[in-house]
């Protein structure tokens, strides 16, 4: 009889790992479910290692991964084997990413394994939380219902990430682009005019005086400026490979005006989502508590959540845990209160990620077009600095002639 190695997540919450013998996986999976584990892992001895015929494991695209799960649940709903909705999705795939991601699927189901383990030995990584979510849809038969809440949780988590980073980017890369502009004028414009006010040996305005110092320190120094950034990024980049040095930075981003409350925002929504998805899909709290403590980005965050799913493995309600934790705002407190004395939870945190993400997108609507103004008088203070820097030497030129 084959022999499988497990790691399960017991009704407490922990994560157990053993060795169960059973006739196939299936029988493997029915055997912990008996035992009130939820598996987390499971594959034989014989096979310990997965290896892959598509190559290295590679980091899976989220808009990607929701559109074929969608695609699945509708071709499953439709009466579909899961083996024919994946050649079909196959088929029909709009990208090579797309199909080799189900390919790699597909041979694994074809060799017997169930669809959470195919996409385990796959070498996309598929988040913990979708592992969970499709081992419970496949043994509550009803995994076309899973798999769509399934895609519109990872749809939604991407929406906010691109937001956030929308948000980020766009003032960033303006800001750049008119910096290299600026450097550029000092760089060749200013000097060629400046020299004809210099030769002349009359007094120059303070203006004057002034831009020409910037055109000379960056005509001097600013490949060295340029170098030091570099070094610095570089560093930054390498400094926060620590895991520990990463938490500490990512808490200061939490204290940063406007950037602090939208990560605060998005992984309030992830993480309410990723556990409303998972408890109402049956997971039992504390396992569904750690896994979707995994979806926080937020390193420091997520230590908090963490800390949540321990007061409430000591037996502390939802509710108190959070507020114990100090973990999201008092309107997620109240919304989970509620949900734990309806028994209603899993909506209420819907709810609440619905709530989150809606304030976030609107947060950054609104800095958006607050910047966009602002970043272009500032550069046009600066163009206009330099105008007079020019004009008013040559006004004075004119009125002494």
């Amino acid at each position: 009889m084959p022999t499988f190695d497990y790691a399960a997540y017991d009704v407490s919450g922990k994560l157990v790992d053993g060795v169960v013998s059973a006739d196939s996986e299936r029988h493997a999976r029915r055997i912990l479910k008996e035992k009130k584990l939820l598996p987390s892992k499971l594959s034989e001895v014989a096979s310990s290692a997965p290896k892959s015929r598509f190559g290295r494991s590679s980091k899976v695209n989220e808009f990607d991964l929701s559109l074929v799960l969608q695609q699945q649940a509708i071709l499953i709903q439709s009466g579909l084997p899961l083996e024919d909705a994946m050649r079909m999705t196959i088929e029909q795939a709009e990208t090579d990413r797309q199909k080799r991601m189900v390919e790699s699927w597909r041979s694994e189901i074809i060799e017997g394994r169930s669809f959470s383990e195919a996409m385990r030995r796959s070498p996309y990584k598929i988040p913990e939380s979708v592992l969970a979510g499709v081992g419970v849809g496949e043994e509550s038969g009803h995994l076309h219902t899973v798999l769509m809440r399934l895609a519109e949780d990872i749809e939604t988590s991407a929406e906010n990430k691109k937001t956030v980073t929308r948000a980020m980017i766009y003032p960033a890369t303006l800001l750049g682009a008119s910096m290299l502009v600026v450097a550029m004028m000092m760089v060749w414009v200013v000097p060629k005019i400046t020299a004809i006010f210099i030769s002349s040996n009359r007094e120059l305005p303070t203006i004057t005086k002034i831009i020409i110092a910037i055109s000379d320190f960056t005509q001097q120094y600013g490949l060295y400026v340029l170098l030091v950034g570099i070094i610095l990024v570089g560093f930054s980049s390498w400094f926060l490979r620590d895991t520990e040095r990463r938490r500490r930075w990512h808490q200061v981003v939490l204290s940063m005006p406007g950037l602090g409350r939208w990560t605060t925002m998005a992984n309030v929504a992830d993480w309410s989502r990723s556990l409303g998805v998972l408890l109402s899909n049956g997971v039992p709290a504390l396992a569904a508590l750690k896994i979707s403590s995994a979806v926080v980005s937020n390193l420091y965050m997520r230590s908090k959540m963490e800390k949540v799913t321990e007061s409430m493995r000591r037996g502390t309600s939802l509710q108190k845990a959070l507020e114990e934790n100090q973990v999201g705002s008092g309107f997620l407190i109240h919304m989970v209160g509620s949900g734990e004395a309806s028994s209603e939870l899993d909506k209420m945190l819907m709810r609440v990620s619905e709530y989150y993400s809606l304030r976030l997108s609107n947060a950054v609507e609104v800095f958006l077009k607050l910047i966009n103004p602002i970043l272009i008088i500032f550069m046009g203070g600066i163009i206009l600095s330099v105008v007079a820097a020019v004009m008013l030497p040559i006004m004075d030129m004119g009125n002494m002639v």
